[in-house]
């Protein structure tokens, strides 16, 4: 007995190989790379030309307000809409779910490229502020601190939404009710109970939005100005030029630390909101000070009725039924609009970003698919998307199968999977430059392959270890009992219902890694150019509807994978466990 179990731990070790061996060459080593890089030579001069420079320290003050503007503005937008997730039921959550989610896997390149055409001088905004008459000529809404914010803001939405959606489904919803019979005006009920209660939701949320806009560079590329600039823009600079490794390795020291003293700030500000959920950090009272302090009056006043007249009170019911639906308008109009911006754009007759476009062809899209710099491109983020997908789904798989249902140390195992999600993904880029220059892997397929393959292979992890848990461990035992061994175990009973969750991990994988820019800008360049990074060079260069085009086809390719997996996933529903079993068993 002893002897078996002793293998089955070493087996499951052995499951755990690959991912360790991952994480440790490809993401821990990186990461080291940019410390001697750093501090090597003249560190002591480098870091003063940073912190001594007031050039320098502006960015980094620039950076930090403005990941704190967004990460605030997201919050408060996302809370509702993941309250009204967290509550729906039937199509109303499909529905939700579909306009948190297809924003969530669209390009970054392509999110950002849609508010030139709402922004511009001859944008969206502009023309319909002046056909209303409102304005006598375009404002200067482009290349602003508020352009970059709100399209950080647009960015973040998704994240912060599945970071509060999971605290909030275990909040009875019965605690609103209890507090508005106890007198609570409906103010004082959110911030009294709800809001403490997800304030875990809050603090992850707030972590992996405010890491986010500390890394992005794309946005303020694009929509801002000198003023405007932030770290990662300045790191991604100095390598695209390739002027002094040395300096960028310090910068990227600079934003890692930055973000740590950020989040350990944000983190004691979370953690002094939630001490009341742990009754051992707050003295208690002794029972004769309690009985002494206790005010029994306030047992016998009458409870306060807000809106007691009968007006007033059917005005407060009808602002509380209108609520719901115009929020859920205007957050579905600012998260699709982009998106939905584009579609006519593509199609504009027009040289230059237009709207409403002059007159409509096809001739973007003909140039596109007439190019073959741009199919070159497609085919180089497809291999790179399938062999990331498939590398992530038998890791995924294998760490599964590895961890188990019991695993001991589970927490913090599973923290080291999941920390390339807690890493400015510009640091981890940085590191992995400077890496794989020393055994030529930039500007390689594989290197790129190896790259995306950290930064998603979490995702992956995550969805498959959902659908795992929620398997019954008694299927596995009922097989075992009537002679199945674990391999048959395996694949006829825990395969067949852990698919459609590998399944789903597998096309989330492809599309992340189609539209992944942060690593393929930094590791890809002349002999290896995927679609984000050409999308990356036609936008900076040439802000004609091309882009526009090509985003479009991003963005149709992404909604009919999102709706082809959500199919797929509803029809194995359909299917009971035991069926699907079963089923299997009879093969």
């Amino acid at each position: 007995m002893m002897m078996r179990k002793l293998l089955i731990d070493w087996g499951r070790l052995l499951l755990l190989a690959p991912v360790t061996l991952l994480i440790l060459l490809a993401f821990v080593i990186p990461l080291l790379a940019i410390v001697p890089e750093a501090f090597g030579g003249d560190a002591v001069g480098r870091f003063l030309g940073i912190f001594g420079s007031p050039v320098y320290r502006t960015v980094i003050w620039t950076t930090v307000r403005i990941s704190l503007e967004a990460t605030a503005i997201t919050l408060i937008v996302s809370f509702p809409l993941a309250w009204i997730l967290s509550r729906a039921t039937g199509k109303k959550a499909l529905l939700l779910g579909l306009l948190v989610l297809i924003p969530f896997l669209t390009s970054i390149l392509v999110r950002t490229f849609a508010w030139l055409a709402i922004l511009g001088q001859k944008g969206l905004v502009n023309a319909t502020l002046l056909s209303l008459g409102l304005i006598s000529e375009p404002l200067p809404l482009l290349f602003s601190e508020p352009a970059v914010v709100w399209a950080l803001v647009h960015s973040s939405i998704p994240m912060m939404v599945f970071a509060l959606v999971t605290v909030l489904k275990r909040i009875d919803g019965r605690i609103l009710l209890a507090a508005h019979t106890l007198g609570a005006n409906p103010l004082r009920a959110w911030m009294g109970t709800v809001i403490p209660l997800a304030i875990r939701g809050i603090q992850s949320g707030v972590t992996i939005t405010f890491l986010f806009t500390m890394s992005s560079f794309v946005a303020p590329a694009f929509l801002g100005n000198q003023r405007q600039q932030m770290l990662a823009q300045v790191i991604q600079s100095e390598i695209e030029t390739g002027a002094d490794w040395a300096f960028a390795a310090a910068l990227g020291i600079t934003l890692a630390l930055t973000a740590t003293l950020a989040v350990m700030v944000l983190s004691a500000v979370a953690r002094h909101f939630s001490r009341w959920q742990r009754p051992s950090l707050v003295p208690a009272a002794k029972p004769q000070q309690q009985a002494q302090e206790v005010d029994t009056t306030l047992i016998r006043q009458p409870v306060a009725q807000p809106f007691s007249h009968g007006n007033f009170r059917s005005i407060f019911h009808l602002g509380t039924r209108l609520a719901e639906p115009t929020y859920l308008s205007v957050i579905s109009f600012f998260i699709l609009l982009p998106l939905v911006v584009l579609i006519p754009v593509s199609f504009s007759a027009a040289d230059v970003l237009v709207f409403p476009p002059p007159a409509y062809s096809m001739r973007w899209f003909e140039s596109i698919l007439g190019s073959s710099d741009w199919a070159t491109a497609a085919l180089t983020s497809f291999r790179i998307g399938a062999a990331t997908s498939v590398l992530s789904l038998f890791l995924a798989t294998l760490t599964v199968l590895g961890f188990g249902r019991y695993f001991p140390f589970h927490g913090a195992a599973e923290s080291v999977v999941l920390s390339p999600l807690t890493v400015p993904s510009v640091v981890f880029a940085l590191g992995a430059y400077l890496t794989f220059a020393h055994v030529g892997l930039v500007d390689t397929e594989i290197g790129i392959i190896i790259a995306h393959t950290v930064l998603i292979f979490p995702v992956a992890y995550l969805v498959a270890f959902t659908t795992y848990t929620s398997i019954d461990p008694a299927l596995s035992l009922a097989a075992a009992s009537l002679g199945a061994n674990p391999w048959r175990t395996f694949r006829t009973i825990v395969f067949p219902l852990l698919l459609p969750g590998l399944a789903i991990g597998a096309m989330l994988a492809m599309l992340l890694s189609f539209d992944e820019s942060v690593a393929s800008i930094f590791l890809s360049n002349l002999s290896v150019k995927t679609l984000p990074r050409k999308l990356w060079e036609g936008i900076r260069f040439n802000t004609s509807p091309e882009s526009a085009a090509v985003s479009v086809m991003l963005l149709a390719v992404t909604c009919v994978v999102v709706i082809a997996g959500m199919a797929i996933f509803h029809m194995r529903r359909k299917k009971s466990p035991i069926e699907i079993a079963s089923t299997s068993l009879n093969r």
